[in-house]
């Protein structure tokens, strides 16, 4: 799950940093999040992002920035509280997302499953407890990439190794699908 899980996280932050430096005019744009009504408690993950880069003691940029903030803050974006504050300008981050589908909530709440996922994955938890969740959440994070890149599910399947991994372990052990 480490390459579906990191291809995602990249493209969402890369969707999402693209459309708030459209709506800022800046790319440095989380400088406005203090100073903006509504968006100032989300500066604490800027902050610590700022702090790690500092304690390496490397210089500050807008890229380094951006790509120090967890998933937690890219998700936290697409909370409800910031619904009538940004949803607007961010929901151009998924221009493939059916219509039918387009609404805050259908973004955000599959977000909150990955990013549960992923810190099982990435801290090296089992996540062969039960290989059909497995298998709809690796089917879920190719659909919501899907919506913000239409090219990259059929990339991502080049390198996507899932399928024939859980296949083998549901052989293996001899379960049922």
């Amino acid at each position: 799950m480490y390459i579906p899980l990191s291809i995602f996280e990249v493209t969402l932050r890369n969707a999402l940093c693209r459309e708030l430096s459209a709506m800022a005019g800046r790319k440095d744009w989380y400088a406005i999040f203090p100073n903006t009504p509504g968006l100032s408690n989300l500066n604490r993950y800027i902050t610590n992002a700022i702090k790690q880069i500092s304690g390496r003691h490397e210089q500050i940029t807008p890229p380094k920035v951006i790509a120090e903030l967890t998933l937690g803050f890219w998700g936290s974006l697409l909370n409800s509280e910031y619904e009538r504050i940004l949803w607007k300008d961010l929901h151009r981050a998924f221009p493939f997302m059916p219509k039918n589908k387009r609404q805050r909530k259908n973004v955000s709440a599959p977000l909150n499953r990955f990013r549960a996922f992923r810190n099982r994955v990435f801290h090296n938890e089992s996540i062969c407890w039960n290989m059909n969740r497995v298998t709809e959440i690796h089917n879920e994070i190719i659909e919501v990439i899907g919506w913000i890149n239409k090219d990259m599910p059929n990339w991502l399947a080049q390198l996507d190794r899932v399928p024939a991994v859980s296949s083998d372990i549901i052989q293996i052990m001899d379960w049922k699908n």
